[in-house]
């Protein structure tokens, strides 16, 4: 009978465990659609952030590689919107997404490397050359999503550009 009673305990735990993977599994493709939509998003120039391109939190905060900070799903619409006609309507983006690590079912944080292309020169806000037509940043982009009823969606977005004589010290090599 303790044999029966070990061998039934160990089926469960092997089910449970499976079970979880599988969702897991299911979730962490979810997770890939929405960094896949953000991409296409911005490379469709569309920075409503609605409909099919729905993807931020009403409560989800962003930090901009220039420190600016904005803190509800209207606030990154409007800096998003400000800037997309002068500056980010000239570049195109790729994500690779390198890491996805759940702290629960229902949040997860991911790493992405970003690399975008300038496609068209460009000046910034106040007139100084901010691109020109084949210049290339990177960045590293730290993700938290929320599963909520509406599905996953972005909660906080920080993003970095990676200076690349820094990147280039760098004592733990990225595989």
């Amino acid at each position: 009978m303790k044999l029966f009673n070990a061998f039934v305990t160990l089926l469960l735990l092997f089910c449970f465990s499976t079970l979880k993977t599988v969702a897991q599994s299911s979730d962490e493709n979810k997770v890939r659609a929405v960094i896949q939509k953000g991409e296409d998003a911005w490379n469709a120039h569309d920075y409503s952030f609605s409909g099919k391109y729905d993807l931020f939190a009403e409560n989800a905060v962003l930090v901009n590689p220039v420190g600016m900070y904005w803190k509800n799903r209207p606030e990154i619409i409007k800096g998003v919107q400000t800037f997309g006609p002068i500056m980010f309507k000239n570049t195109s983006v790729k994500y690779h997404i390198k890491d996805i690590n759940f702290l629960a079912s229902t949040v997860a944080i991911v790493i992405v490397h970003s690399v975008e292309r300038v496609e068209q020169d460009y000046n910034l806000p106040d007139g100084t050359k901010g691109g020109s037509k084949g210049d290339v940043t990177e960045g590293m982009f730290t993700y938290t999503l929320a599963k909520t009823n509406q599905g996953w969606k972005i909660t906080s977005l920080h993003i970095t550009t990676i200076n690349s004589n820094a990147a280039a010290s760098n004592p733990v090599k990225d595989k």
